[in-house]
């Protein structure tokens, strides 16, 4: 019997729900309440309320691969320079987590933090802190635009340079988009399954942009499909721009070299032609059931339960 695509792709989105690690879930949010607790407690009145950003906090996280971020607003008197900024949050961190097995680690415009891994579990607690400065004096509260750190070279960036950004616009950009996010989490499923290196922010703005006005099946097939053939058709263009929501002059794009591009293309273009080709045997090998979770639906309550047999996949 023929594989029905829009129920294999439902499997494969149930079957990757955050739901199923949800106790592992607990254990990072409660970490991330620590952190935000003793931020609070050092920083005091030089910040303004923490929040989370990420792939959780737009609704797009997978259960093999998941971003708890915090987000940390500074006032622009609190700090002369974004670097020393930087370099504050990583030394309190560090110095708060000495001799506790907790690896403090400088990245691009983020702190990682990374507790001990559980007994029981399958990896650590890991989070991202991300500090950043309001751009002028009191204008945080009202536009929520920060500058945050380069704290190396990168995308073009010297180590100490900013980039404007604002995450609660890039956050709302997503609100509300069901659709969408079902196409970005597939999307980022084959990514992870596949070991590709493309940035999610930039097919999380490509799936947005394909899907709008979309006025097709609403099945998660005929969804996708159209999703993969717009990137395929526009992904290479020298033309083809994504703007960041929270800085109309950043382009994400400029983030993908020219190989990249192709590389993205290739890949789209092969999807296409292997799964019309045979889909039973090709739509599972690039959008793989998690097994482990197989065999689960979810309740009204949330909680999983046994379904019938295994379908294929």
């Amino acid at each position: 019997m023929a594989i029905d695509k829009n129920n294999h792709l439902r499997e494969v989105l149930d079957t990757h729900k955050m739901h199923h690690v949800q106790d592992f879930v607990n254990k990072v949010k409660n970490r991330r309440e620590e952190i935000k607790v003793k931020m609070h407690n050092h920083f005091g009145n030089s910040k303004y309320s923490s929040f989370g950003s990420g792939s959780f906090a737009k609704h797009t996280a997978i259960n093999v691969k998941f971003d708890f971020d915090l987000v940390e607003p500074f006032k622009h008197s609190a700090f002369n320079t974004l670097q020393e900024m930087f370099d504050s949050v990583y030394d309190f961190l560090a110095e708060e987590y000495k001799n506790t097995g907790v690896t403090i680690r400088k990245q691009k415009v983020s702190i990682g933090v990374s507790f001990p891994i559980e007994e029981g579990d399958e990896k650590p607690v890991e989070l991202d802190v991300v500090p950043g400065r309001e751009l002028n004096d009191e204008n945080y509260p009202e536009s929520h635009d920060l500058n945050l750190c380069f704290n190396e070279d990168h995308w073009g960036f010297k180590k100490g340079s900013s980039q404007k950004t604002n995450i609660q616009k890039q956050i709302s950009h997503i609100a509300g988009k069901t659709s969408e996010r079902e196409i970005i989490r597939l999307l980022k499923i084959w990514k992870k399954q596949k070991g590709k290196n493309y940035k999610s922010f930039v097919i999380e703005l490509a799936v947005i942009r394909a899907l709008d006005g979309y006025k097709g099946d609403s099945g998660l097939w005929p969804r996708l499909k159209y999703t993969v053939e717009y990137l395929r058709d526009h992904i290479e263009d020298t033309s083809f721009h994504l703007y960041d929501p929270g800085n109309s002059n950043n382009d994400v794009m400029a983030t993908m070299d020219s190989y990249d591009r192709f590389s993205f293309k290739t890949d789209m273009e092969s999807m296409l032609v292997n799964i019309d080709s045979d889909p039973d045997i090709y739509l599972p090998f690039y959008f793989k059931v998690n097994e482990k979770y197989s065999g689960y639906k979810e309740k009204d309550t949330g909680s999983p339960y046994p379904s019938s047999p295994k379908r294929f996949g």
